[in-house]
């Protein structure tokens, strides 16, 4: 029988403690990562890989001539203890945060479909949820036509419905009108408040939309707050103050407990239906103006709140503008239409 000596054996020893550390490593960051803006994760990364890489010729470790592979082993398990430790302080950092921002894709489906289409779009949807990683948050926003049938069809899943307005008023003889309870007693758990359209063809002011936002915040709503300067805005320059002035004149009038229930979206009005693209990096620029602006008013939790792009978002560059430090996720228009195009543009916070 042949036997193993004890160099041998204590190889084995380390390759098996090599694989131990390495399957604890991936343990403690698979729940970790999706929680992390991509900043904090570069940086952890950093941590991670290039310190040791740089280090590891430097360890003074004494060659044993008789087991030139022993040198090696005791370099990666030293290595690997490094590695661990690194993943188990970012682990004990960052998987309790409740607050950490979320991922949201949400589709604004505007005036489009009958009520049997949009629950085919619906379904559609849910049947393909699975393929798009659980740390994304869907959210569909149909006509109010629609809610209830679509709400229907979204029984079971994780994704979430959404109104496209509300009511400023509570009740009463408002013909036309949709209040945020009938909206909230449908199903709805959020609503979009001050789309550009909104604001262009209805002519809604801040005035309008505080008391939109006080009816979404007494029916257990979380709004979705639009943004955006149009195209004569940003050829004078005046984007910053634009979207600073919407914050200001109705963000800042809400409690630092309703803030933590805010969604904002970028609309870049001046790059919709003008033939102008707005980039991932000009995405990247207001977003971070818009949450130094939020951050004025509310401080830390500025960087917990999420902050959607509402361009023209793609499956072709999702990847790229979710990459950005500070967006986090996109309000969809034309692409939430079609299931398919709406849940790959999830899948760009997995490239």
């Amino acid at each position: 029988m042949p036997t193993i000596d004890g160099a041998t054996l204590g190889t084995v020893w380390m390759a098996l403690a090599a694989a131990l550390l390495i399957f604890v490593w991936w343990l403690s960051l698979r729940r970790v990562l999706p929680r992390m803006t991509p900043k904090r994760r570069n940086r952890m990364l950093l941590w991670t890989y290039a310190v040791p890489l740089l280090a590891g010729p430097l360890l003074p470790l004494a060659d044993d001539a008789g087991h030139p592979g022993k040198r090696f082993m005791l370099k990666l398990l030293l290595l690997l203890a490094w590695v661990l430790l690194i993943a188990i302080v970012y682990n004990i950092t960052y998987k309790n945060k409740p607050n950490m921002r979320k991922k949201i894709v949400a589709g604004n489906w505007k005036m489009n479909t009958l009520p049997a289409e949009g629950v085919e779009l619906a379904k559609g949807v849910v049947a393909g949820r699975g393929e798009v990683c659980r740390c994304v948050d869907f959210i569909v926003c149909p006509p109010f036509t629609h809610l209830s049938m679509v709400a229907e069809a979204l029984k079971g899943s994780d994704i979430a419905l959404g109104a496209q307005d509300c009511a400023a008023e509570a009740k009463g003889a408002y013909t036309g009108e949709v209040a945020a309870s009938m909206i909230a007693a449908l199903g709805c758990k959020y609503v979009i408040l001050g789309h550009s359209e909104r604001r262009q063809y209805y002519g809604e002011t801040s005035a309008t939309l505080n008391k939109k936002m006080e009816q979404a915040y007494a029916n257990n709503l979380t709004p979705i707050y639009c943004v955006g300067e149009n195209l004569d805005e940003r050829e004078a320059g005046k984007h910053f103050d634009v979207v600073k002035q919407q914050i200001e004149e109705v963000v800042y009038n809400l409690s630092a407990e309703q803030f933590k229930n805010l969604v904002i979206a970028y609309e870049p009005v001046w790059a919709i239906g003008t033939g102008k693209t707005a980039t991932a990096d000009q995405a990247q620029e207001i977003h971070a103006h818009i949450r130094k602006v939020l951050a004025a008013k509310f401080g830390a939790a500025a960087d917990e709140c999420a902050i959607l792009y509402g361009g023209s978002c793609k499956p072709s560059n999702a990847a790229e503008i979710f990459a950005k430090e500070d967006v986090d996720g996109g309000l969809i228009g034309g692409a939430a239409l079609k299931a398919d195009d709406f849940l790959a543009i999830g899948k760009g916070f997995e490239k």
